[in-house]
């Protein structure tokens, strides 16, 4: 097949992916949507501006430099809508101020009485708008209690009582800022 041909098809076939009913979108238009920052920055608002997201406002996090990584904190809001999202999505956009990344960890962290789930993706933010999006299933590699490889099960049971969503922000050791914007949280493909 013609490379041309074969990306036409895979765009085709991409655009007629089914995708789930979205639950909950933070755009940060009018307010930082009662996200905070974590870790490194104790707990702090983040900054909101109404300009310089994608498109639209955006709240950004500025590194502290205590030594640990910070993190956007979700509100109480996307907490309420992670159990209608197993096997859904969550995404969302970022970037940062560093040109090299050199800190890893993990980039999504989902805390409740039934264990800790984190995620990591293959790519970093660069300085310009970069998306991320994972699904809420197993096979997408989630670890359960930082050494074990989730099963669906374990997803379940984080999602039916979430108290804790991170988003990392920090990716570069020292001081930097990390920006946030169009955070979407979506159900699997035919669930309401």
């Amino acid at each position: 097949m013609r490379p041309l041909l074969a990306v036409l098809l895979f765009a085709a076939s991409a655009a007629q992916t089914p995708t789930g009913a979205v639950l909950l979108r933070h755009e940060f238009t009018e307010s930082a949507e009662g996200w905070t920052i974590d870790e490194d920055t104790d707990n702090a608002p983040p900054v909101f501006s109404t300009t310089g997201g994608n498109p639209g406002g955006c709240i950004t996090g500025i590194d502290q430099a205590l030594g640990e990584t910070w993190y956007f904190h979700a509100p109480t809001s996307v907490l309420a809508v992670l159990p209608r999202a197993v096997n859904g999505t969550i995404s969302y956009s970022l970037k940062q101020s560093g040109t090299i990344i050199s800190l890893f960890d993990d980039d999504v962290v989902i805390v409740g009485p039934a264990g800790r789930l984190t995620y990591r993706f293959p790519y970093s933010p660069g300085t310009d708008w970069t998306d991320f999006s994972v699904r809420l299933s197993a096979d997408v590699g989630w670890t359960w209690n930082w050494n074990r490889r989730a099963t669906q099960a374990q997803i379940d049971s984080v999602l039916a009582h979430p108290t804790r969503l991170e988003i990392r922000g920090e990716f570069v050791t020292g001081e930097d800022m990390g920006s946030l914007d169009n955070f979407t949280v979506t159900a699997a493909p035919g669930r309401p």
